[in-house]
């Protein structure tokens, strides 16, 4: 009887123990399934720590950040090389990483940076997308003279829009101090850019293109709505107070158009819509190849009318004055313009420009400047246009957007286009008075 009572005891504690190990050894794996997802879900894409993982590369304005030997080795940075920047006196100065793709937030949220800072002060994290969307954190920094990391959760951040970042040390101030940065980290992001790549001719008009505007050298440039009409959209270019002389903005970001600019000999012009504060002053085009940025040409053309809308016309077989020649051998695929060339923002003041529909080929003969009232609709279009003015109609013509007359009749303000290609196309009308405007609609 006692060796059966001995017997039951044991076997009650071999028990007792097997459940004891199983239930240890269930929460080891529940925490370390945890632990694992966990760390998947805060995994951050390393932009650049300025060592071993430089993936990703960032410029500045006014200023170039450097790689330089850390200066202070303690605390939560022992690495070896972080990035110095020296800001500046502008009140924009910032640096910059431009990524080829668009952030995904669904790998995460959360921007790190290690800032080593001079003084207290604010410090702005912005993200920009190709059409000038843009969202931003900012962050007030009291920890002087020692690494401190700085997070910026971008809760509500949207996936597929973002491909630039830029971080504002000391925003808006005019202080010039040096300031170092390490370890920059963040969500993933999706190769390729947002939407459908931009392709001649550009006219800002459909959301569904990446138009990629990159501004360099003092510009400030976004899509809006036309001020001088609500049914059209425009780029915005600002030539800061700050703005070097070459300040510019390009289209088509660092892939360029979709395809490349059908030069040849006999045909190298090129047109934009251009709106100026003043007039006299040139505008510069330059194309180039996005692959290799030694080979491009650049022309000039100069406005004649302030605060109104024009043509210009670009002649790339008339390069500026040393600049390279056009070489029908080579690719051109890239486009970016500079407003009131060789004229820095200190000496003309801050100015704002508005640019539209950059034509390969010359239409300009059909584009004059007009004040009168009228418009088009449907648009986009499928069976036919009506053409509704507030003055008498004395000419209408169609053309395509390299040129070719589509259409043309006396005194008609009722066009069938059913038998058009879907695209974009030009409506040139003169009026009784001799006044001629253009106008813009789409055929689906």
């Amino acid at each position: 009887m006692i060796l059966k009572t001995e017997g039951n005891r044991i076997t009650k504690l071999n028990n007792f123990f097997t459940n004891l190990i199983f239930i240890i050894m269930k929460q080891i794996f529940t925490f370390l399934t945890i632990m694992m997802f966990a760390f998947t879900i805060n995994a951050q894409y390393i932009y650049n720590d300025f060592d071993a993982n430089q993936n990703e590369t960032f410029s500045g304005w006014p200023n170039m950040p450097t790689i330089v030997a850390n200066p202070d080795v303690s605390g939560i940075n022992t690495s070896a090389h972080v990035a110095e920047w020296v800001r500046g006196e502008e009140q924009w100065a910032h640096v910059y990483c431009e990524i080829d793709g668009t952030i995904d937030f669904s790998t995460g949220t959360v921007f790190a940076v290690k800032a080593h800072l001079p003084i207290a002060c604010d410090v702005l994290f912005k993200l920009e997308g190709g059409n000038g969307e843009v969202t931003e954190l900012l962050t007030s920094v009291t920890t002087v003279n020692e690494w401190t990391q700085l997070n910026f959760d971008f809760v509500d951040g949207q996936s597929g829009i973002y491909n630039k970042i830029v971080i504002f040390f000391d925003f808006s101030s005019l202080a010039n101090n040096t300031f170092y940065f390490d370890d920059v980290t963040g969500p993933e992001y999706q190769s390729g850019g947002t939407g459908d790549p931009v392709d001649l001719p550009v006219t800002f008009d459909d959301d569904n293109v990446n138009y990629g505007l990159t501004d360099f050298g003092g510009n400030v440039s976004e899509i809006i709505v036309d001020p001088t009409d609500p049914d059209n959209k425009v780029a915005q270019s600002i030539k800061t107070e700050t703005a070097e002389l070459w300040a510019g903005t390009t289209v088509g970001g660092t892939v360029g158009f979709a395809n490349p600019i059908p030069f040849v000999e006999g045909s190298t012009i090129m047109t934009v819509d251009v709106w100026s504060p003043q007039a006299g002053i040139p505008i510069r085009l330059k194309v180039e190849d996005a692959g290799d940025p030694t080979i491009s040409v650049e022309t000039e053309a100069t406005i004649t009318a302030a605060m109104a809308w024009e043509t210009l016309s670009f002649d790339f077989s008339n390069e500026a004055t040393g600049t390279a020649p056009i070489n029908f051998a080579n690719t051109y695929n890239k486009a970016s313009i500079f407003f009131n060339f060789g004229t820095t923002g200190a000496q003309a003041g801050e100015q704002t420009f508005y640019w539209d529909n950059i034509f390969f080929g010359s239409p300009t003969s059909i584009v004059e400047s007009s004040t009168e009232s009228i418009s088009i609709y449907p648009n986009p279009a499928t069976e036919v246009i009506n053409i509704l003015s507030s003055q008498k109609l004395n000419e209408v013509s169609i053309y395509s957007v390299n040129g070719q007359l589509m259409y043309n009749s006396e005194n008609t303000s009722v066009i069938d286009v059913s038998n058009y290609t879907s695209g974009l196309y030009i409506v040139s009308v003169t009026y009784e008075n001799g006044a001629q405007t253009k106008l813009k609609f789409m055929i689906k």
